[in-house]
């Protein structure tokens, strides 16, 4: 990650561009949600708890806790003091949350047996409280000690406070949740410190519930202009800490130097680490645990030694291209998990949106007209109306996953040039439309990022997903991306085709064989079933196109050759099955259809498929021949409808007669066309044709 992000430091430094720098130790607060709140716990003059207050989540956003995810201050994360198992009391508690009842409070207080500080909570804040802050005086200097500011004075508040952590914080706190209570004010909010709805059916040790969040502050705080949870106070703290830290670092006269021939003066600390969307990653992993650090005798931070200049400037960038601002732009989001960056070599004053051709954002994915061409229009647009002077000569691309707890892994990284990625994009498109009108509906084209879920996903006959709860990721997000700069080895195209033949196999039988039917969908949630089914084989099929197009495979030369002509001719058969079962059955359609029946078949042995299929059609072929002179234009029993269809049939068949052999097996591309020629359109009449048929019935 370092060698990816580096570039940009020595990009945005000669750009002139810094963002906030933050001590390494000074981290952000968890996400607030509605399960999930920042509270804060007002200290009094002698230390005592005095208050309680519910955070907003934009008043969050801006604060942060000084230590580690174990132990921080002033903010930190707790437990509620008790844990409930009575299905009948948690009734009761949360009718009271719900203003449904007054609170009883001798009767909550008898609720107040079961701790829920259990294991090492009581010590955890301890040292958030005791030790914790100790180490933040410490870090801030002792100029910082001997200023007045309010930070020192919650310090001292704290020693007060947590002179007995039983009779001390968690008295004081639970004294101050009862008064609350008494008084009716921020009730629900009292009572979340107060309990955890657990179950009796759990070991409490593993039923603790979720962690609250919480930030201490002094009451008093007017006389220093700004309360300890704010902004303010958050930034000068922050000040100080960097501040200390310089004058601490001791520069030493060195032969050495760092990985980017820097002048090495050791920090002798772990790297910093960034909070990105969604997960925190270390710019890189030094843990001597991992026995190959002992090969060449480079443990811990030797084993790629950055300078403490260089480690806060690669820290910097890595934030400013993954500021919220500039999702699209510089990155997006893949998954939970996984987030794909981009930058360009040379930044201009007005940024084309890099990272929009990758992949489409959830807000996107409501808009009908967020497409792939679309956004790839814009961003081409944007681009080419930069001045020469700022237009970037490379961009470099690579993506970052969180792999655990503790580890995240750099999965592609690509360095390639704006034009090749334009060029790309316009491939793309022209891949993705390399197949015919589809019966389905409108053509879709996926975003780079997306097409992993048309390859890995599984379906079952019945048009149902069959993958689990853990899809198998046969496809890599990342490899979308390489698929669409190409660079992807023509083996892995191959691979994927052969993947996605097999994992798409049952839905488009299955919605082949129904829409054949002329089946258009049933109640609301049928409908919205279809409608999922129809957008992804639309999906599928144009990946199927996409991945043909990259073996050189073109629509205007294969829908010529026999695999897709015997899929139009199993279309066919069933759009006639379906004609003849409306006309002389009374609309009684078997469960599948002529055509569709020999589906499979036609993809392993295909001379046997035609053979049969030659057996069935044949009653009703000799039906047709004489339903087409019946005068009928009932809605769907059109007597037109079998002279178009039987002379569709008639072509289709000697043209794939004459390419057809007996021993004939069809290959991944074959098979690729036969479902694309299955799932297509028919070829329609001309219009003036088609009034002929219509119109001259008497004369036919």
């Amino acid at each position: 990650m370092i060698n990816e992000v580096y570039n940009l430091a020595k990009t945005l430094e000669s750009r002139g561009i810094s963002s906030n720098e933050w001590h390494r130790k000074y981290k952000t607060l968890p996400k607030v949600t509605a399960k999930s709140p920042c509270i804060r716990i007002w200290l009094d003059k002698d230390g005592s708890i005095c208050g309680l207050e519910e955070l907003t989540a934009e008043q969050a956003s801006v604060l942060r806790k000084y230590g580690s995810n174990q132990n921080s201050f002033p903010a930190f994360n707790m437990s509620a003091l008790y844990r409930l198992t009575d299905l009948d009391t948690i009734d009761k508690l949360e009718r009271i949350e719900k203003g449904q009842v007054e609170p009883d409070i001798e009767k909550i207080k008898s609720w107040c047996e079961e701790s829920n500080w259990i294991k090492g909570v009581p010590g955890q804040i301890q040292r958030s409280l005791k030790d914790c802050p100790q180490e933040l005086l410490e870090a801030i200097g002792t100029q910082a000690q001997m200023d007045d500011n309010i930070i020192i004075e919650l310090i001292s508040l704290c020693e007060k406070l947590c002179i007995n952590i039983d009779g001390g914080f968690r008295a004081s706190l639970e004294r101050c949740i009862f008064k609350k209570l008494q008084k009716r004010e921020d009730e629900k909010l009292a009572l979340k410190l107060l309990f955890h709805k657990g179950s009796a059916q759990k070991e409490h040790s593993k039923d603790v519930g979720d962690k609250l969040s919480v930030i201490l502050d002094v009451k008093a705080w007017r006389r220093y202009g700004y309360p300890v949870a704010s902004e303010h106070t958050t930034v000068e703290l922050n000040r100080m800490l960097l501040k200390n830290m310089a004058m601490v670092e001791i520069p030493a006269e060195s032969s050495a130097f760092d990985a980017f021939g820097s002048p090495l003066v050791n920090p002798n600390e772990p790297m910093p680490s960034v909070k990105l969307s969604g997960f925190e990653v270390t710019l890189r992993s030094m843990f001597n645990g991992q026995p190959c650090q002992y090969r060449y005798n480079r443990i811990d931070d030797g084993s790629y030694p950055i300078t403490a200049e260089n480690r806060s400037q690669i820290k910097k960038s890595l934030e400013w291209i993954a500021d919220p601002s500039r999702r699209q732009v510089t990155w997006e989001k893949i998954d939970k998990d996984e987030i794909v960056f981009v930058y360009p070599s040379k930044l201009p004053e007005i940024l084309p949106k890099f990272a929009s051709t990758f992949k489409k954002t959830a807000n996107q994915a409501k808009r009908e007209e967020a497409q792939f061409e679309d956004v790839s229009k814009e961003f081409i647009k944007t681009f080419r109306g930069l001045p020469v002077d700022q237009k970037p000569d490379h961009l470099q691309i690579f993506t970052i996953r969180k792999l655990d707890k503790a580890r995240s892994k750099i999965l592609f990284t690509h360095n390639t040039t704006p034009e090749q990625l334009i060029q790309a994009a316009d491939d793309w498109a022209n891949g993705c439309r390399n197949i015919p009108s589809l019966e389905i509906g409108a053509l879709i084209i996926p975003f780079p990022l997306d097409v992993e879920a048309s390859v890995n996903g599984v379906w079952k006959q019945n048009g149902q997903r069959a993958d689990g709860k853990t899809t198998v990721k046969r496809m890599k997000y990342h490899q979308g991306i390489e698929l669409l700069l190409d660079i992807l080895p023509q083996g892995a195209v191959h691979s994927f085709l052969h993947i996605t033949l097999e994992n798409a196999s049952g839905l488009i039988h299955y919605l082949g064989n129904l829409l054949h039917k002329g089946k258009k969908g049933g109640n609301s949630t049928e409908l919205k079933r279809l409608e999922n089914q129809k957008n992804a084989a639309a999906q599928i099929i144009s990946v199927l196109g996409l991945l043909l197009y990259k073996c050189d495979i073109r629509k205007e030369k294969y829908m010529e050759e026999m695999a897709y002509l015997l899929g139009q001719l199993l279309h066919v058969s069933d759009e006639l099955h379906t004609l003849y079962c409306k006309a002389k059955r009374d609309g009684d359609i078997p469960p599948q259809l002529a055509g569709s029946a020999l589906f499979t078949t036609a993809a392993e042995m295909p001379f046997q498929a035609l053979s049969r299929l030659s057996t069935r059609l044949n009653p009703y072929i000799s039906w047709a021949k004489q339903y087409q002179y019946k005068n009928i234009d009932t809605q769907g029993e059109e007597s037109w409808r079998a002279r178009w269809l039987l002379g569709l049939f008639e072509q289709l068949s000697d043209k794939v007669h004459l390419q057809m052999d007996k021993s004939m097996r069809f290959t991944d591309y074959e098979k690729a066309q036969l479902f694309i020629g299955y799932m297509a359109s028919l070829p329609k009449k001309e219009a003036t044709d088609q009034n002929k048929i219509v119109g001259g019935k008497g004369n036919a």
